[in-house]
């Protein structure tokens, strides 16, 4: 599998067309009802006070079908955290990086406007962990309030509401009734969840305009009950974009010498697009984690070029400002495809 990412990878982004002109970079390659796309990113870590390295973030391949209003699988394998170079190390001297099964579900139309979705998805808590994609996010650097205090999955069954025919808000609710499919590694997550039971409702303000409210119950491994309350937005003002989202996590049955019973955060970002390819941007965030004694303060600052839709270039200064951090001060940079 992970050769046949590679390779695919590597002649999808290599090549704006093909003969036939069928193929686009960034829309992926159709063949009859299947899609079959994907992105890629290297990213350089420079924190001030750990180790430096160069690697592969993420490699990853999308399989779409459509076939009729029952049928409609997705599949979202990935090949993650591969070090290729790390504090003067040889290219030869580097970790193997994790294969995951991201995302394995199929869609199924009831209505024009009601989706049954069965298998292993995104959990809907903000805007960020549903986009997730490197090429799609705003930084390199991920805020933790985005991923870190709430099950990022869910393996279950979901109801999706959506009309854009409609004012009304789009809704999704989702159960997660035992274990995670194909569980990640404890290398890529924080807190591995058992059942998960949520919903999301995002009331839209314009084309991608939008206020987002989130609830997720869940129980983690140790048995970890967590009740958590999010709001998240998404707005733009000709060349200037704002988004953010906030979470408050109640925790109960602590059992396992947590420092706190509760846990919160907030981040808020602004963009500016100062010509077709170059935008600037920033974000704040403070985090108070479950484990640590004191809350995180940190600010971000960056520059992006996007010679192309579906590629884009990250430079990134992240400063903590005071409190245990979650992300490290220093200097990042990364390089994202989406073919």
């Amino acid at each position: 599998m992970l050769p046949l990412i590679g390779a695919l990878a590597c002649c999808l982004a290599g090549s704006p067309a093909d003969a036939d002109g069928d193929y686009q970079l960034g829309h992926g390659l159709d063949l009859g009802p299947l899609n079959i796309a994907g992105y890629s990113s290297v990213s350089v870590n420079l924190p001030s006070q750990q180790q430096k390295s160069l690697a592969l973030d993420d490699l990853s391949l999308f399989v779409t079908g459509h076939f009729n209003w029952l049928l409609n699988p997705f599949t979202e394998a990935e090949l993650s955290s591969l070090d290729i170079l790390h504090s003067g190390h040889l290219v030869g001297d580097r970790g193997d990086g994790d294969f995951v099964l991201e995302r394995l579900y199929n869609d199924t139309y009831l209505t024009d406007s009601i989706t049954l979705r069965l298998g292993k998805m995104l959990a809907p808590v903000g805007e960020w962990n549903v986009i997730h994609a490197p090429p799609l996010v705003l930084t390199t650097v991920r805020p933790a309030v985005t991923y870190r205090n709430f099950s990022e999955y869910a393996t279950g069954a979901s109801v999706l509401y959506s009309d854009p025919n409609t004012s009304f808000p789009e809704l999704q609710i989702y159960a997660q009734p035992v274990g995670e499919l194909s569980e990640r590694p404890s290398s890529l997550t924080v807190h591995q969840y058992k059942q998960v039971e949520g919903a999301h409702v995002s009331f839209p303000l314009g084309l991608l305009d939008k206020i987002g409210v989130s609830f997720q119950q869940s129980k983690d491994v140790h048995g970890v009950n967590e009740s958590l309350y999010g709001f998240d937005y998404h707005y733009t003002v000709d060349k200037l974009t704002l988004q953010g989202e906030a979470t408050y996590s109640d925790i109960s049955n602590n059992g396992t010498g947590l420092v706190r019973d509760t846990e919160w955060g907030a981040y808020a970002a602004a963009s500016y697009a100062l010509s077709d390819q170059w935008s600037a941007y920033s974000w704040y965030e403070t985090f108070a984690d479950r484990s640590a004694a004191s809350t995180a303060h940190d600010v971000l600052f960056g520059v992006s070029y996007r010679p192309h839709p579906a590629i884009v270039f990250k430079l990134e200064y992240l400063q903590n400002i005071s409190g245990h951090p979650v992300n490290p001060t220093g200097v990042f940079a990364s390089w994202s495809v989406l073919f």
